[in-house]
């Protein structure tokens, strides 16, 4: 039998606990945030560092035009208004979704492109959305691409989309799937994460760093059926991109080292920093401590080999309290947001979570977050906060033969 004080002393707790738990919060840490807030727990990261840029874009110095964003005919067409909420996995509450966006039938259902990494940018009035894919499969020598999406809704060409083959200058010694020629080949990188910054693509490089692009360097290229096992400049000097008609050719790199695997990065919402992430496993990888790292950056979008930060970010859900599954981040003053999947529990049909880190703390703040999220892009704005979903139907994944690949927006403030 409980007698009367503790009655009201359990009934105090569990008010406490249910207003921290409200809506789609799922789990809170103990710790005074307005503390924490006025502390910068962030650590030196004393033994990563950044070599110097290598700038690799010698290959295009002649022989080529280039396009800008602006100039790129985009021929599908994506699916708007709420049509997001209909794939598998897809638990955001209604009254904190703000956009969303579906592929159309052929790319959301596509079992050898997975899309991973998202970011934006405005250009002569016209707001765009950028989304990285890896190839996979019978397609894997195919490398990786970008999609540029228009999302004005005011645009002529609202919710059209181009995919853009991303190229490099190192050339294969021999290919036996496809014909290589000379001055480009496919870029063979997971693209888990991409950033923008000045006219400038930043790609994650799983275990290089960050590789460069520079939308104003966009090229058109040779299209047909017969372009389908070709890439390449031939001798002749006809350019080849398996059937693409616009290439974006990396323009340098900067190695980083002692924080692989970098499985996203993004820029922080000052506009100082590139924040990487590493993903690791959190069943198989229980005992790494995954860290997510600041980079300063200058205004030429140079990474600085000075002021790198380090943080551990906590997250209770998984063995040894770490915030394993990292696929997506977002850093603001000292809190990190992270797109954190492959949960040992799930919440409305989804294994992933959106979680709230500040420095120093010994949890994080969760919330709803879909099935297969991967990256994630603030816009400012807007105040919106976008990610996207990777996986097609019949994936051997949990959602079977269902879609679930979307992209959209959250309203960021329900989440600060």
């Amino acid at each position: 039998m409980i007698k009367r004080p503790q009655l009201l002393g359990w009934m105090l707790m569990l008010a406490v606990t249910s207003i921290g738990c409200q809506n789609n919060e799922l789990a809170s840490f103990s710790m005074d945030e307005e503390l924490s807030s006025k502390l910068n727990l962030s650590s030196a990261a004393a033994d990563v560092s950044v070599n110097s840029y290598t700038d690799t874009s010698t290959y295009i110095n002649s022989g080529f035009s280039f396009l800008n964003p602006s100039q790129i005919d985009k021929n599908r067409q994506a699916i708007g208004g709420n049509a997001y909420t209909e794939v598998y996995g897809f638990n955001i509450p209604e009254e904190n979704r703000v956009r969303g966006i579906r592929w159309n039938t052929d790319d959301e259902t596509t079992s050898i492109w997975r899309p991973q990494g998202i970011a934006g940018f405005t250009k002569d009035g016209v707001r765009y959305l950028l989304v990285s894919w890896y190839a996979k499969d019978d397609a894997e020598h195919k490398g990786s691409r970008i999609t540029l999406i228009d999302i004005s809704p005011s645009s002529s060409t609202y919710l059209t989309y181009r995919h853009i083959l991303l190229v490099q200058p190192d050339i294969p010694a021999s290919t036996t799937t496809y014909s290589q020629y000379g001055s480009y080949a496919p870029l063979n990188v997971h693209a888990g994460g991409i950033a923008y910054f000045k006219g400038k693509i930043y790609l994650s490089s799983t275990n290089l760093g960050v590789r460069v692009f520079d939308l104003n360097k966009i090229i058109e290229v040779s299209t047909g059926d017969t372009t389908n096992e070709k890439c390449g400049k031939d001798a002749n000097g006809n350019l080849f991109a398996f059937n693409y008609r616009y290439i974006l050719p990396q323009i340098g790199y900067q190695k980083i080292n002692n924080a692989s695997p970098f499985s996203t990065i993004q820029v922080n919402d000052e506009g100082t920093q590139f924040w990487t992430g590493q993903y690791y496993a959190g069943s198989a990888d229980a005992a790494i401590v995954p860290k997510v790292f600041g980079f300063p950056v200058d205004t030429n979008g140079t990474l600085q080999n000075t002021g790198i930060v380090a943080v551990a970010p906590k997250n209770s859900l998984f063995t040894n309290n770490h915030a394993h599954g990292i696929q997506g981040v977002f850093r603001k003053g000292n809190r990190t947001w992270l797109s954190c999947t492959g949960s040992p529990s799930n919440s409305y049909g989804s294994n992933a979570r959106l979680a709230r880190y500040t420095d120093g703390t010994d949890d994080t703040v969760r919330y709803r977050w879909p099935y297969g999220a991967e990256s994630l892009y603030y816009e400012s704005q807007y105040n919106y906060l976008w990610s996207l979903t990777e996986y097609e139907p019949n994936a051997g994944a949990h959602n079977g033969s269902q879609v679930n690949r979307c992209i959209f927006a959250v309203d960021f403030s329900k989440y600060e």
